[in-house]
């Protein structure tokens, strides 16, 4: 076992054609995406290789597909000898995290992220809903502001670095709160986003993803998973289960997961498409190595460092 952590990005990293040059040169990928099709009783592979992207970019072809890619990349690292002391992921990439350390196989993950992706849909109307990145504020004053709004709730949703907070909820508050934000100097970024995930708002789709998975057999991690929802290492079957209805509602804690994992690890490798954790942990944890892998030329670099 290699001293690394492998942490896993979640929605948002997604593009057309991610995956395709590990399927076409891996017989393992190919059959794992052929193995997905059939789980899934369509052809998820066509829509993450060739889209169109709106097709691409609807959360229930979203959300598999960035799985998929990233369990892809991870059945190459382990091929190669690169297995995992410790795993994370950030929102849907905790998914990830969790089949990367056994605690389901393919066919449960998918149904659990497919499940997933419909409840938080169902969950509170999207064009109610908004999220938003603000940059430049620290987080005793974004809560003094996001306090004003109780009757129109607007919470923290992700703690992403020491200079980025993510806030979710119902979409005229949270305008309103980025007005404020704006006046007093810092910058508030709409996210392309078809909810207000991370929030009270999702606890209809918290309630249904409880209810699917009720009768659903986790296994123990194999190596510690560390858990958005807490910034703290799990291995316990049932508590795993248990936690994932809980993580549709709570905060991102990524700023203390990193934390976690940086003391028990040498580097952390970022599996799956995008960048987006990579630029993250290396202002959590500046001086840490950091590797990127999302497509077959970063693993060759990986690989061959």
């Amino acid at each position: 076992m290699s001293n690394s952590a492998i942490v896993f990005p979640g929605q948002g990293s997604q593009k057309v054609g991610m995956g395709a040059d590990l399927y076409e040169k891996y017989k393992e990928v190919r059959d794992f995406f052929d193995e997905a099709d059939s789980i899934l009783g369509r052809n998820i592979t066509k829509i993450c290789f060739e889209g169109p992207a709106e097709e691409l970019v609807k959360t229930t072809n979203t959300q598999p597909a960035i799985f998929l890619v990233s369990a892809a990349l991870l059945k190459v690292l382990i091929r190669n000898g690169h297995l995992p002391k410790v795993v994370a992921g950030h929102s849907l990439g905790e998914l990830s995290a969790y089949y990367a350390a056994g605690v389901f196989d393919l066919k449960t993950a998918l149904n659990i992220i497919v499940q997933r992706a419909e409840s938080m849909e169902r969950s509170y109307p999207a064009e109610n809903s908004a999220m938003a990145a603000v940059i430049g504020m620290k987080e005793d004053k974004i809560r003094h502001i996001l306090n004003d709004f109780s009757g129109s709730p607007v919470v923290i949703a992700n703690y992403n670095s020491p200079d980025q907070i993510v806030i979710s909820g119902e979409k005229e508050g949270l305008t309103s709160a980025c007005r404020i934000i704006k006046d007093q100097g810092a910058r508030a970024i709409p996210l392309k986003v078809s909810g207000a995930f991370h929030s009270p708002l999702m606890q209809q789709g918290s309630d249904e993803l409880r209810e699917h998975i009720s009768d659903f057999v986790f296994n123990d991690a194999e190596v510690p998973v560390v858990l958005n929802r807490t910034g703290e290492e799990e291995t316990i079957s049932e508590a795993l289960k248990k936690n994932l209805p809980l993580q549709i509602v709570s905060s991102v804690l990524w700023v203390k997961s990193i934390q976690t994992i940086q003391s028990k690890v040498d580097s952390i490798i970022e599996c799956g498409p995008g960048k987006v954790l990579s630029g993250l942990i290396k202002k959590i944890s500046p001086g840490k190595q950091v590797f990127n892998i999302y497509d077959n030329e970063t693993m060759n670099i990986f690989l061959d460092a």
